[in-house]
Protein backbone atom coordinates (compact mmCIF):
# COMPACT_ATOMS: atom_id res chain seq x y z
CA UNK A 1 0.00 0.00 0.00
CA UNK A 2 1.42 3.48 -0.73
CA UNK A 3 1.61 6.16 1.40
CA UNK A 4 -0.05 9.16 1.13
CA UNK A 5 0.15 13.05 2.33
CA UNK A 6 -2.24 15.77 1.17
CA UNK A 7 -0.21 19.21 -0.40
CA UNK A 8 0.34 21.98 1.45
CA UNK A 9 -1.34 25.24 0.16
CA UNK A 10 2.36 26.35 -0.79
CA UNK A 11 3.30 22.71 -2.83
CA UNK A 12 -0.16 23.61 -4.54
CA UNK A 13 0.42 26.83 -5.30
CA UNK A 14 3.96 26.01 -6.68
CA UNK A 15 2.00 23.00 -8.80
CA UNK A 16 -0.08 25.58 -10.32
CA UNK A 17 2.27 28.03 -10.92
CA UNK A 18 4.64 26.19 -12.59
CA UNK A 19 3.86 26.31 -16.64
CA UNK A 20 3.55 30.11 -15.82
CA UNK A 21 6.43 32.60 -16.82
CA UNK A 22 7.12 35.33 -14.70
CA UNK A 23 4.96 38.24 -16.22
CA UNK A 24 2.05 36.27 -16.00
CA UNK A 25 2.66 35.38 -11.80
CA UNK A 26 3.62 39.21 -11.45
CA UNK A 27 0.07 40.00 -13.16
CA UNK A 28 -1.56 37.79 -11.03
CA UNK A 29 0.05 39.04 -7.99
CA UNK A 30 -1.04 42.88 -8.71
CA UNK A 31 -4.69 41.37 -9.56
CA UNK A 32 -4.60 40.31 -6.54
CA UNK A 33 -3.35 42.98 -4.59
CA UNK A 34 -6.01 45.11 -6.38
CA UNK A 35 -8.63 42.77 -5.71
CA UNK A 36 -9.17 43.91 -2.14
CA UNK A 37 -9.99 47.45 -4.04
CA UNK A 38 -13.65 49.33 -4.67
CA UNK A 39 -14.62 51.93 -6.15
CA UNK A 40 -14.44 55.23 -3.97
CA UNK A 41 -11.42 53.37 -2.28
CA UNK A 42 -7.60 55.30 -1.80
CA UNK A 43 -4.71 52.83 -1.73
CA UNK A 44 -0.99 53.28 -1.58
CA UNK A 45 2.06 51.30 -2.46
CA UNK A 46 5.27 51.69 -0.99
CA UNK A 47 8.24 50.60 -3.44
CA UNK A 48 10.75 48.48 -3.04
CA UNK A 49 14.49 49.50 -3.30
CA UNK A 50 14.54 47.70 -6.76
CA UNK A 51 11.28 48.73 -7.97
CA UNK A 52 10.60 51.44 -10.54
CA UNK A 53 7.60 53.62 -9.68
CA UNK A 54 6.08 53.93 -13.00
CA UNK A 55 6.55 50.24 -13.69
CA UNK A 56 4.54 50.13 -10.15
CA UNK A 57 1.58 52.66 -12.04
CA UNK A 58 1.67 50.81 -15.35
CA UNK A 59 1.23 47.60 -13.85
CA UNK A 60 -1.90 48.79 -11.22
CA UNK A 61 -3.01 50.73 -14.23
CA UNK A 62 -3.20 47.24 -16.17
CA UNK A 63 -4.75 45.44 -13.58
CA UNK A 64 -7.60 48.12 -12.91
CA UNK A 65 -8.02 47.74 -16.93
CA UNK A 66 -8.59 43.93 -16.97
CA UNK A 67 -11.14 44.53 -13.49
CA UNK A 68 -12.85 47.39 -15.80
CA UNK A 69 -11.75 49.90 -13.33
CA UNK A 70 -10.43 53.43 -13.51
CA UNK A 71 -7.55 54.52 -11.55
CA UNK A 72 -5.87 57.73 -10.47
CA UNK A 73 -2.96 58.57 -9.33
CA UNK A 74 -1.77 61.06 -6.97
CA UNK A 75 1.03 62.85 -6.49
CA UNK A 76 3.47 62.03 -4.05
CA UNK A 77 7.68 61.94 -3.27
CA UNK A 78 9.54 59.37 -2.10
CA UNK A 79 9.11 55.46 -2.41
CA UNK A 80 5.46 56.06 -2.23
CA UNK A 81 2.27 55.78 -4.66
CA UNK A 82 -0.65 56.91 -4.02
CA UNK A 83 -4.18 55.92 -5.73
CA UNK A 84 -7.86 56.18 -6.13
CA UNK A 85 -10.11 54.24 -7.65
CA UNK A 86 -13.02 56.23 -9.31
CA UNK A 87 -16.38 56.05 -10.57
CA UNK A 88 -17.27 57.24 -14.05
CA UNK A 89 -17.57 60.17 -14.36
CA UNK A 90 -15.85 61.18 -11.03
CA UNK A 91 -18.96 59.42 -9.35
CA UNK A 92 -19.02 56.03 -7.63
CA UNK A 93 -20.30 54.08 -10.16
CA UNK A 94 -17.90 51.10 -11.50
CA UNK A 95 -16.72 51.83 -14.92
CA UNK A 96 -17.49 48.67 -17.28
CA UNK A 97 -16.02 47.83 -20.60
CA UNK A 98 -19.20 48.87 -22.28
CA UNK A 99 -19.19 52.26 -20.64
CA UNK A 100 -15.99 53.25 -21.81
CA UNK A 101 -15.99 54.23 -25.28
CA UNK A 102 -13.06 53.91 -27.55
CA UNK A 103 -11.32 55.77 -30.39
CA UNK A 104 -12.59 58.88 -32.05
CA UNK A 105 -16.22 60.01 -31.69
CA UNK A 106 -18.49 59.86 -34.32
Amino acid sequence: MPTMRKLTAEEVQALQDKGKGPRKLVEEQYDAILGDYEVGDYGEAELEPDEKRLTVRNRLRAAAHRRGLAIEFKRTTGDLVRFHIPGRDGTREPTTASTQRKGRRK
